[in-house]
């Protein structure tokens, strides 16, 4: 065996090397990590000239961008200036609290500072917002184009000076990610949210169909899945816990979430009770749509079928329909009634107790009331008039004003108690309450694992209402607008929204079934949903 004797002093040496090797390494990762979040228009993400040929092999070219790109290249570096730097830290760390939330000016000052009018020379364009240009005289021509702001041959902004103004938004906006921002709905922005949906901008799609939005319905179907095991669903259910029976959307806000729970809702009450004829099978396998090939285009109205039956039941009018909201709900209620077309007198006010919730003996005194007058309907004494019926109630998980959450699981009793009442008493139509949860404020504390801000919240009773909505976007950081709709009930929104059109949800196509957009009031749809699971995941 050998024994190899050092010098003491060697060793200093090989520390030495190994130290000057370990530092040379670190500076150049550290180089390379701030190139990579160089945004420079002349360093494209494939270097400075190559280009992806989606096969994984790169090709050299010279080719150099155009403005717009450019514009997109010098956007980007604004959001990098914004969300972090080569230090790895973001605005929210480091001096963020030095700068103030908002460089706040009057309206006036704003309008004058921001729309100014275009000199003849051209020389302020990037620092106006105003699309009238000025007088294009020959003479004001020439001088634009001879300016740093115009392009010589083409006469458009130049990208650098489009960039500039680009950033004057960024300067003159609330910084909603500010540690001192207090809003009363909103805070702070997710980065890996915001991620997510820079990706979903830039294949700019609309998810109402799969052969549209293939990866983006799949995704929704998803999220949505999840949230209903999560609301409506116990972890001890017999049967396969991996599939939710209800329905669910992404909604462009709370409000309209608020008002397709009162849509679905009083399509629901019509429909058990014959007064509207309008059903799944529109849109569906059952629909001939042979008949419609002369009109390719046209939307599938609501004279598919009038039979004997549909005749008499069209001579029965439906009685009026009553709603119930207590004092705190959001205001979005009284405009659905507006728009679902009912009297003001047919949403009823509920008061609230001293810190805010629904009083539920008022709300049983009130459906009590309407009860009475069920009593005589049909009586042909009677003017149909004035029999007033209930349909919907809804409680509120996190009031907007004083954060207040409503008990749903006595709320709904009052509803089934009044459901089962009326089995009892013959009643010549079915009795059917929705109970839904606005929880667009407070409701993402389904989320937690926290037993007393789930019993504080109510949030296990969600799962005895009919339907629910959350605002991801507020308590969560999630981009605006991000908001989940969920129904307990199967085919509950195709029901009450779906058209059948056939140019667009042909059942004969591949993946008809995954189509989205027919459950929705709205046909264009954003990605709204690669945000929630962004963060989720």
């Amino acid at each position: 065996q050998w024994m190899i004797v050092l010098h003491p002093s060697s060793f200093s040496l090989i520390l030495s090397i190994v130290f000057l090797l370990g530092w040379s390494c670190g500076i150049l990762v550290g180089r390379k990590n701030e190139s990579a979040l160089n945004f420079s228009n002349s360093t494209p993400s494939l270097g400075a000239n190559q280009k992806d040929c989606h096969d994984g092999s790169k090709t050299t070219t010279n080719e150099k961008f155009d403005g717009p790109t450019m514009v997109l290249r010098g956007s980007l570096r604004l959001m990098s200036s914004k969300w972090g730097s080569s230090s790895g830290k973001s605005e929210k760390d480091g001096r963020a609290c030095d700068r103030a939330v908002v460089e706040y000016l009057s309206p006036e000052k704003m309008n004058q500072l921001l729309f100014a009018k275009v000199k003849n020379n051209g020389s302020n364009v990037s620092d106006t917002f105003r699309l009238d240009e000025y007088a294009a005289s020959d003479d004001s021509l020439q001088k634009r184009s001879t300016s740093q702001i115009r392009d010589e041959t083409t006469n458009n902004m130049r990208p650098e000076s489009f960039i500039d103004l680009l950033s004057l938004i960024q300067k003159y906006s609330v910084n909603t990610s500010h540690p001192y921002f207090f809003n009363q709905l909103f805070g702070s922005l997710d980065p890996i949210a915001l991620a997510a949906e820079i990706v979903a901008l830039s294949v700019n799609t609309s998810v109402y169909t799969y052969e549209t939005a293939p990866v983006f319905t799949l995704l929704e179907r998803e999220v949505m899945n999840q949230i209903g095991k999560l609301v409506f669903m116990d972890d001890d259910r017999d049967g396969d816990y991996n599939r939710f029976e209800g329905e669910g959307l992404m909604i462009p806000g709370g409000s309209l979430a608020n008002l397709t729970a009162m849509h679905a809702a009083r399509h629901r009450w019509k429909v058990m009770n014959g007064f509207n004829n309008y059903s799944a099978d529109r849109g569906n396998s059952k629909v001939d749509f042979d008949v419609l090939d002369s009109e390719e285009e046209k939307k599938f109205e609501d004279s598919f079928c009038v039979t004997e039956n549909t005749v008499q039941q069209l001579k029965k009018l439906p009685p009026r329909l009553v709603a119930f909201v207590s004092s705190e709900a959001h205001y979005s209620f009284s405009k659905s009634a507006r728009v679902l077309g009912m009297n003001d007198e047919d949403l009823i006010v509920i008061p609230t107790h001293p810190d805010g919730r629904m009083d539920v003996n008022m709300l049983e005194k009130n459906i009590a009331m309407l009860e009475d007058e069920q009593d005589g309907y049909g009586d042909s004494n009677q003017s149909i008039e004035t029999k007033r019926v209930p349909f919907f109630v809804a409680c509120t998980a996190g009031s907007t004003v004083r954060g207040s959450f409503d008990e749903i699981a006595e709320i709904v009793k009052v509803c089934r108690d009044y459901e089962s009442r009326g089995l009892k008493s013959g009643c010549q139509y079915d009795r059917s309450i929705w109970v839904h949860v606005d929880g667009a404020w407070g409701g993402s504390a389904i989320f937690s694992s926290r037993p007393e801000v789930r019993s504080d919240t109510h949030m296990d009773e969600i799962k005895l209402a009919d339907s629910f909505t959350f605002n991801p976007h507020k308590m969560l950081g999630a981009p605006q607008q991000t908001t989940a709709f969920i129904v307990r009930h199967r085919n509950a929104l195709r029901n009450a929204n779906a058209a059948g059109a056939k140019y667009l949800f042909d059942p004969r196509k591949n993946g008809a079934e995954y189509d989205l957009g027919d459950l929705s009031y709205t046909c264009g749809r954003r990605t709204d949903a690669v945000k929630l699971w962004a963060m989720w995941k």
